[in-house]
Parts: C-alpha cells; structure tokens; sequence
C-alpha cells in the first residue's frame, strides 16, 4: 500500500470536512452564523437562523462531503481507507482548520460518510434521527439516538466496521456534550425555524434601520486581573449553559420569560399597537408637487427604518418605491399597506410602489436610499451601481461600522461610486416616525446642495431636517452609540438602576467623541442629534434593539441566546468587535467599549465586567 498516497488522501478528506457551507451561506446573507443562535456552523442553527431553505442546502452539503470523501477514499485505498477518510471529513468538518477550528457538530457529514460505508445502517439511524426530534421537537436529542444506535445497527448490518462506527458516535457525543447537559437539566430549547435573515439579517440588520434585506458547558475561566492584562483573548465553549450562579441572576432580576418579554415586547408607553391598523397620517395633507420638486426615490430595504422613511416621503408627496429581495413580503405589504413583520399596526401612504426586483427599483431615480444593515452596505451598494444614475444621490440610514475593513458607510460609497452622498442619522425609532410622532434628525454631507436635497424631501409638520458636514462624526455617533446601548440595557437587566445608566451615557460619550476626534470628526457633533441625542434615546428606550439585547445579557442570557432571541439584528453587537479594533489602532482608550466586548466575547460576566470598570486607575473627568 502507497501511504504517501493514503496520507494525501487523509488530508484531502479532512479538508473536505473544512467546506462549511453554514459559514457561506451565512456570509451570503450577510451574517456570521458563529455570532448568530446557538453560534454553531450546522444544519440547525442555519434552520433557526436563516429559515428552511438554507437549511436544506446546508444539510445536502455536509451529507454530499462526507459521501465524496469516503467513496472516493473506499474506491482507492479499500476498507482502512474509508475509515480514515470517514474519521478524517467528520474531524475536519468539527474542527475545520480554514475557519480557525469552529466547525458544526458533524451529524449530517458523519451521515454523508457513513452511507458510503453502509447505507442500511445509516438509512436506519438516520430515520431514528428524525423520529425521535420529531417527536421530541429536540434535534439534538434527534442526533444523540443515532449516535448511540449506529455502532449496534453497524453490528447487525456490517460488523467488520464496528470500530470506526464506536469511534464516531464517540465523537458526535462529544461534540453535542452541552446539549446533553441541557437535556439532563430540560433547559434544552425546542426546535425553531427562524426569521428569513435572508434579506439580511434580516437579518443577523434591523438596525435602527433595515432588519429584513438581503441584506449576531465551560464557562471562561480568565479573571478580572487577567481581563487587565488582555481584553481581546476568550476562551468559552459553543455549547455554554446557564450555570447555578446564572440562574441565581435571573431569580434577582426576574423570571427568565419575564426578561424575554420584556426585552422583546415592541410596545411602548407611547406606541400602541391595535387590532387593526391605523392610518396616524389620515389628517395630513399630501402636497400636489410638480415637475423637478416632485422626485422620484428608491428605498433600498423593506425593514422597519426604510419603510417608515419611505412614508414620510411618500407623504411629502414623493414618487417612492421600496426594494425587498423577499418577494412575498413585498407582495404582502403592497396588498396589505402594512409592514406586518416590522412595523405592526401602521397603514402606509397608498401611493408606495414595491418591488423586489432591484433593478426595476434604483434605476432612473433622483435619490437612492438605502436602509440596509452595516455589514451589507458595501456590498448591496456595489450590486446597484450599474443600476443607480450617476446623478442620482445616494442616502444611507444604516449606523454601524464595517467589520473587515473598519470603514464607515461613506468611507465605503466613496471608494466604490462617484455620486453624492449623504448620511441620515439622529434619535429616531421607526415605530415612532410610522405613527407620525415628532422626529428630529441630521442629514450630512460634504455637498451642501445634496443636503439640502433631503432634507426637503424629508421635512415634514413632524418630521424635522437639520443640515451638517461632518459625515464622520454622524456616522461614528450613530455606530457607536449601539456599543454603549448594550452596556445600559446589561445594566438595566442586572438592576443596577439610574445612576449606572447616567454614568455609562456620560462616559459613554466621552469615548465615543475621543475616538471620533482622532478619525477627525469635530467634537460639536457629538454634542448634537447625531451623537448624544441618539445615545440618549437609544439607551433609554424600550423601543431601542440594542438595549433589548443587553437588558436579556444583563439577566443571565449568554450573548448568542440574547441576540436569537430579539430575532433582528443588534448592529452594536458587531460594531462594538470594529470599535474596539479601532481604538487599538488609533491608541484610545475605550474602557466601556473594552468591557461590552469582553461580555461579548464571553471573556467577563456582566459583573466582572462593572467590577473592572469601577476599579480602574483614578483619573480626571476630562482625560
């Protein structure tokens, strides 16, 4: 036997398993499906996460490498080739060395392998599988079964592979330990389809903007005096679980469902949502706009921002048309006049054309809106250039931060287009502006006529416009307030109380300016709509995504549960990774940014993470 060729034939195999289809298609839509649900790269979170469809072709991949690798191993190198290559796609698919060793739990590609082995023992466990999550409603209970039953069926149908089938089902067992610890404690959550995070993030992107385009065992063991040596380091299990001090927290603060309802309840003391919707712009006159006043605008985004901005256009008596990649839902909101996924309750302006094809919908337009989550603003605006008339003015409402290249929205407009752009961006809840509340916000540029431009467009009776120039500074503002909204609403969920909130806000913005001016915003604008007006509403409001989020952290949840649990896109918990990478490089110190990230990273508990906020080193207020 050549072993060379065996050993070539193992590593190929192993990086067969690397292939995570999760991963990708998680990418596709703009989410790390690692940072999304239970933060595993498998068939079952992508079905909670992204819906049945991606699922589906997650789960015909992983099966589809472990049946390649195995066949093609068995054809060659007969029985000690198979199992090597079994042994070899199922380990690489766990600990996948392309993806820094955070794989899935390997079911469907031990499956995949397996049925090149022997197909009636695989078929066998597999329908056990199905039986028991089905009537459990627990896939990995589904999963565990057939790890137990495969070795006796692999008795019974093909005894000489017995061993590989031990060693296997072995593995699979190790790898779902955490859901069997929450199988023993019944705090193993049933299965769920989630929301199509197709139209991103839909994603894991309701940013205070677009929530629906296409576009988030062993507990750390580092301490608070390591947390003062490096923040940045973690080491947590996938599979962690709520410990007896954890539970402890959540009895303190209030029953686990409270917290979640709590968290994620969209009603507010003033939004009130009813029974049927309500049309809260039936007395407001729409203005009879002629020839170049009347302008002809695409929403890029049918999520709870870019919906509610398109109405108040609409109202203004604009030509507005909003895209969505999801055609039942924009089929849906055109019969109904109702956002019914994101903004409940509220009738739109009857003239709202919808569309899901995005051509159809940027081309010849006056102004481009676009109402997307941060992580896919670069991507969707390259998509739409061909599309977008080059004196068309491009408009983003997103607040985030792009991870990779550590750009803001218009450091990324300008490096792909050449039209003017302008950033929107101030204390304003969707779910607020769609009821026709009072809103204030500020539309910068460095184009002062394309300012101007939109704020005609979007002022209105109770819809008020104010111009500025410094896109930075509104955009940082805007990012990074989402950061030190998940440390007021972890506060809020330990029950710290005002003082703790009014503490983190101030300082807050204080770090929040120190790293804006050292990108070169100007300070004012921190002090303005963009900066401590959205902070403010943002911290303080239950309407407010990222609040909701560390409200369920600060109560016990770890921060992948918290995230699943809001089911829309909680940009602070990705713009703080950014934050924090800038900072570094810009050598400023950003304590509250530092310690989310670490409650983040599940370097800290909520606690540990106040304890070293409260004992840094005594400084001057203003240094």
């Amino acid at each position: 036997m050549n072993y060379v060729s065996l050993t070539i034939m193992v590593v190929i195999a192993y990086l067969i398993g690397n292939i995570s289809p999760a991963t990708l298609i998680g990418r596709f839509y703009g989410i790390d499906i690692k940072k999304a649900g239970s933060g595993n790269a498998g068939t079952t979170n992508v079905l909670r996460v992204l819906g049945t469809k991606a699922a589906a072709c997650t789960l015909v991949i992983d099966i589809l490498k472990g049946l390649v690798a195995v066949t093609i191993a068995q054809g060659r190198f007969n029985n000690l080739g198979a199992m090597l290559a079994f042994a070899a796609v199922v380990i690489g698919h766990i600990y996948p060395v392309i993806f820094k060793f955070k794989g899935g739990k390997g079911v469907a590609t031990f499956i995949g392998a397996a049925m090149a082995i022997n197909w009636p023992s695989t078929f066998a466990a597999a329908l056990i599988a199905v039986i028991v999550a089905g009537v459990s409603k627990k896939m990995s209970l589904g999963s565990i079964t057939a790890a137990l039953m495969y070795p006796l069926l692999m008795l019974y149908y093909y005894p000489k592979d017995l061993p590989i089938a031990i060693l296997m089902a072995l593995v699979i067992l190790f790898t779902h330990r955490g859901n069997i610890k929450r199988l023993m404690n019944g705090e193993e959550k049933e299965l769920s389809i989630g929301s199509r995070i197709r139209e991103k993030l839909t994603a894991q992107s309701n940013t205070d903007t677009d929530e629906s385009f296409d576009a988030p065992g062993e507990e750390s063991s580092m301490n608070i005096e390591k947390a003062h040596d490096n923040l940045d380091k973690f080491d947590k299990d996938e599979d962690m679980v709520l410990t007896d001090s954890v539970h402890d927290d959540i009895l303190a603060s209030g029953s686990r469902d409270e917290l979640v309802n709590e968290a994620t309840s969209i009603n507010h003391t003033r939004v009130e949502v009813l029974d049927s919707a309500v049309d809260y712009y039936k007395d407001v006159e729409i203005p009879q706009l002629k020839g170049s006043a009347k302008k002809k605008v695409a929403v890029i985004g049918n999520g709870s921002f870019g919906t509610a901005i398109a109405n108040v256009i609409a109202h203004n008596g604009h030509r507005v048309t909003i895209y969505g990649r999801n055609k039942e839902d924009i089929n849906r909101i055109r019969e109904t006049r109702v956002n019914e996924k994101y903004l409940p309750g509220a009738k739109l302006a009857d003239s709202i054309r919808f569309t899901s094809n995005l051509r159809t919908g940027v081309s010849k337009r006056d102004i481009v809106i676009f109402a997307i989550p941060a992580q896919q603003f670069g991507r969707v605006i390259e998509k739409s250039a061909k599309y977008i008339d080059k004196e068309a003015i491009l408009v983003n409402l997103a607040k985030g931060i792009e991870n990779d290249s550590l750009k803001t929205m218009s450091q990324i407009a300008k490096s792909l287009v050449d039209n003017r752009y302008v950033a929107v961006s101030g204390p304003s809840h969707a779910e607020e502006i769609v009821r026709n509340y009072p809103t204030t916000v500020v539309a910068a540029s460095d184009d002062d006529d394309a300012a101007k431009e939109i704020q005609n467009i979007l002022m209105s009776k109770t819809f008020r416009v104010y111009t500025g120039d410094d896109i930075l500074g509104v955009e940082l503002g805007g990012a990074l307030k989402n950061v030190i909204a998940l440390g007021t609403g972890i506060a809020d969920g330990m029950k710290f109380g005002d003082n703790s909130k009014a503490a983190l806000m101030t300082r807050g913005i204080h770090e929040i300016s120190r790293l804006g001016e050292a990108m070169g915003a100007k300070s004012e604008t921190f002090a303005g709509l963009s900066g401590i007006g959205d902070l403010m509403v943002t911290c303080s409001s239950d309407l407010s995504r990222n609040r909701r989020c560390g409200l369920l952290i600060g109560g016990g949840m770890t921060p992948d549960e918290a995230v699943a649990e809001i089911k829309t896109t909680v940009e602070g918990f990705y713009t703080v990774e950014a934050a924090s990478r800038l900072a570094a490089k810009l050598g400023i110190e950003m304590p509250i940014t530092d310690a989310v990230k670490s409650v983040i990273d599940g370097n800290l508990k909520p606690r540990d993470a106040v304890e070293l906020l409260m004992n840094r080193d005594r400084k001057q207020e203003n240094k």
